[in-house]
């Protein structure tokens, strides 16, 4: 006789205590990964001042090349608040370098827009970058990355959609607006995650 299939079900419970525990103590040891928000909000201000100083193709490409900088100042920028992107979680680390890794597949989509259409690139590459933070609400219990997703979607779309047009000097500046109003919100969520522990 075939004993009984266990529902899967049955484990859940036993399960997401041990997994919201992992993810606070996470949060903790990461700051909430404060420092890559922050290093993107310095890229957009970069990309501003390249938009400004360069003609827009180059400017694009240099931008492109910029990216390169911000997981080292993110790492930089976490440090400085006394979190660790390094933190080593058996549940959560193939799942964060996953989350990361995501932003790879963006760049086929910039590289084919820089070169057909290098004023919209801009917008493009914020809203793909804005997104990616979507999933680091969920892991790092935050309103804030979701906020960031949402927030930079929505003003840079409201952006080009008020002026018309791409508006490649002002979109990279909205972006870091609506960075750093997320900085702050998980500036807050993180300083309060640290007082409960």
């Amino acid at each position: 006789m075939n004993a009984p299939a266990r529902h899967l079900d049955a484990e859940a419970p036993a399960v997401l205590p041990e997994l919201e525990a992992e993810k606070t103590r996470v949060i903790r040891l990461t700051r909430m990964g404060v420092g890559m928000p922050i290093a993107g909000m310095v890229y957009w201000i970069a990309v501003a001042v390249l938009v400004a100083q360069f003609p827009i193709k180059s400017a694009v490409y240099m931008a492109f090349f910029a990216t390169g900088a911000v997981f080292p100042l993110g790492i930089l920028f976490t440090r400085l608040f006394g979190g660790d992107l390094f933190t080593k979680s058996p549940a959560l680390t193939g799942l964060g370098l996953q989350l990361a890794a995501v932003q790879l597949f963006f760049w086929p989509v910039m590289t084919i827009l820089a070169s057909v259409a290098p004023n919209w690139t801009p917008y493009c590459m914020a809203v793909l970058f804005g997104s990616h933070f979507l999933p680091y609400g969920w892991l790092y219990r935050s309103r804030g990355y979701m906020l960031l997703t949402v927030l930079t979607t929505v003003a840079t779309t409201a952006t080009v959609l008020i002026a018309r047009g791409p508006v490649p000097g002002i979109v990279p500046l909205v972006a870091a607006g609506c960075y750093l109003v997320s900085v702050i919100v998980i500036r807050m969520e993180t300083a309060k995650a640290l007082r409960e522990g």
